[in-house]
């Protein structure tokens, strides 16, 4: 489940005031693991009828919150711990002004005290995307252009295709201009820790095409790196598999799901902004559906989604480990040295 790290206050006023976070009241008790700042004892004495929390455990069915004491205190000490959970959000005893500065830092979502937002995991944008379409205007074009709405924190981003650097335009590969675009228009302006990609694809995914070579890939991965780091004044970690890939085309921040019909090398590579083939873009924040009749949220579909990423990038681990790089087994970029990947959000799975 959703795990929510929260100071026991801010906890009972969102449960007691509903009507003024109905969007996080519903995350609570329809999607998730309450953590708080309370030991063992605190939460017994809670347990009786007509505290909040225990008409929380009446509206979940009994599902009760965890205590989570030593964690939460560690962030007043280093906030950085929050990236140890960087798919969770965290509601402390901060002034918005201190929050909101903790976020932007460490792009993971924190909330004070005060002026709760209630819409932090509620949003969708879709675009149907017409061929020979142009994505431009005076500042922006393409990517850029397309994404035109406010992002939710993060500091991880995953991004898997199977033909995504399948095919050229006049030399040029057009999965890779696209994906230079694509992670501009996502990465947050400032932050004080690297932020880590994780980028998933098949250098093979045609039989009957010539398998793209280890200097082929070698090549690519060291030019997206060097292109992906000047974007951006912090540090940026790239790491690439290329194997069989999951079908779905699929693009997942910490808390958005985006996907395409057609794969996310939707503009030409020679202008960057002309569209290429109809397609269509979607970008959901991971409640933006919170009722439960209203199908899954897209924060268990990201997880699904994860799991199986994350199978993937282990079974290539070990095939490299035992018997080195080859086609549809190949691990590059900023990975440990015994080639597990480093992303967060993979490893949060």
């Amino acid at each position: 489940m959703f795990k929510v790290y929260s100071e026991k206050e801010i906890f009972e006023n969102i449960v007691v005031f509903n009507n003024e976070s109905p969007n996080w009241y519903k995350i609570f008790c329809n999607h998730s693991e309450i953590h708080l700042n309370m030991t063992d004892a605190e939460l017994d004495s809670e347990l009786i009828q007509g505290t909040p929390i225990f008409e929380y455990i009446l509206a979940t069915g009994g599902r009760s919150p965890v205590t989570e004491k030593a964690f939460i205190d560690s962030i007043y000490i280093d906030n950085s711990v929050v990236i140890q959970k960087p798919r969770s959000v965290f509601f402390l005893n901060y002034s918005k002004v201190i929050a909101d500065s903790i976020q932007d830092s460490f792009g993971v979502i924190v909330q004070g005290n005060k002026e709760i937002d209630d819409t932090s995991l509620k949003g969708s944008f879709f675009k149907d995307i017409v061929k020979d379409a142009v994505f431009e205007n005076q500042t922006t074009r393409g990517w850029s252009n397309l994404i035109n709405f406010t992002l939710p924190p993060s500091n991880s981003m995953v991004i898997t295709d199977e033909y995504l650097f399948s095919n050229d335009e006049n030399g040029i590969n057009f999965g890779q201009t696209n994906l230079i675009q694509l992670i501009d228009a996502f990465l947050p302006y400032n932050m004080i820790i690297p932020f880590h990609i994780l980028i998933v694809s098949n250098d093979q995914p045609d039989p009957r095409k010539t398998a793209k070579s280890d200097a082929w890939c070698i090549r690519i991965t060291r030019e997206l790196k060097t292109e992906i780091e000047v974007l951006r004044n912090y540090p940026i970690l790239v790491e690439i598999v290329f194997t069989k890939t999951i079908h779905k085309r699929k693009l997942i921040l910490n808390y958005i799901n985006a996907t395409t019909d057609k794969g996310f090398a939707i503009f030409k590579a020679d202008d960057g902004k002309t569209v290429r083939d109809d397609n269509d873009f979607r970008c959901d924040r991971i409640f933006n559906r919170v009722d439960p009749s209203e199908g899954d949220t897209d924060y268990l579909v990201t997880k699904a989604v994860l799991i199986k990423l994350k199978r993937k990038c282990a079974s290539v681990k070990q095939f490299v480990g035992n018997a080195g790089q080859s086609t549809q087994n190949r691990i590059l970029g900023d990975c440990n040295p015994d080639f597990t990947v480093k992303n967060r959000l993979i490893n949060d799975v």
